[in-house]
């Protein structure tokens, strides 16, 4: 395109030299400017599409440039999100590998210690301080246990009526985050309630393994008891 523009510049400055005489109507001079008028809007034509290529150029590198940030950003996210599920999938194996102890505390009669390991775990995935257990009996409407660690009340809201007056399994209210098991055992439900700490809440599912696990406990505690004594007076009888 350079030695274009080079030929283009030699030639109008050798026009003079070109043309020796008019041609037709036209004088010396006039045919001279014509042709050197000719050869700037030539040159200023490649001026032109030569921009216009450029301007295509550089506009095809911002958006490859724009995709190239958004895939970046996206893998960032992706490998943030990885990380965070990697992380939540050990806390959770944890406390599955914990299981067979907690029902050995159950047996033991150790229940506040039986469901620290949830508790814990609740805080650390929620980023909460505080964390209520509340095992609801759906048929009589009472809560029948509450295990917690609530010293400024904020939990003292969520009575029975309150609790069972949704019928989801995750909802906010009051400031606290609510997860109740997704199924029922002998009438019992629980309920799982903590200050929300964090705009979105992305571990809905894991908190209701959690609900189910305590409910677990709880039933393996309160009707495995109940079962074990009746049997044990009928073989003594």
């Amino acid at each position: 395109m350079y030695w274009i523009y080079l030929a283009l510049f030699i030639l109008a400055v050798l026009t003079p030299e070109i043309i020796a005489r008019g041609t037709l109507f036209l004088r010396e001079e006039d045919v001279e400017s014509l042709l050197i008028l000719c050869f700037g809007l030539l040159g200023f034509a490649l001026y032109l599409a030569k921009e216009k290529a450029f301007l295509r150029v550089f506009q095809e590198k911002l958006h490859l440039q724009r995709r190239t940030h958004l895939i970046t950003r996206d893998l960032s996210d992706s490998y943030s999100y990885i990380g965070g599920m990697n992380r939540k999938f050990d806390i959770v194996k944890e406390l599955i590998f914990h299981l067979p102890q907690d029902m050995a505390e159950v047996f033991a009669k150790r229940e506040p210690e039986t469901y620290q390991p949830i508790i814990q775990t609740v805080k650390l995935l929620a980023k909460a301080t505080a964390v209520s257990l509340r095992f609801v009996n759906m048929r009589t409407k009472d809560i029948e246990k509450a295990v917690e660690n609530d010293p400024e009340g904020i939990f003292s809201a969520f009575d029975a009526k309150t609790l069972l007056a949704s019928k989801k399994t995750f909802w906010e209210e009051k400031g606290c985050v609510v997860v109740r098991s997704p199924r029922q055992a002998k009438n019992m439900t629980v309920y799982i309630i903590f200050p929300k700490a964090t705009n979105r809440i992305d571990d809905i599912e894991v908190f209701k393994i959690l609900a189910s696990q305590a409910l677990l406990l709880f039933c393996v505690d309160r009707f495995g008891a109940a079962e074990r004594n009746s049997k044990l007076v009928s073989d003594q009888r």
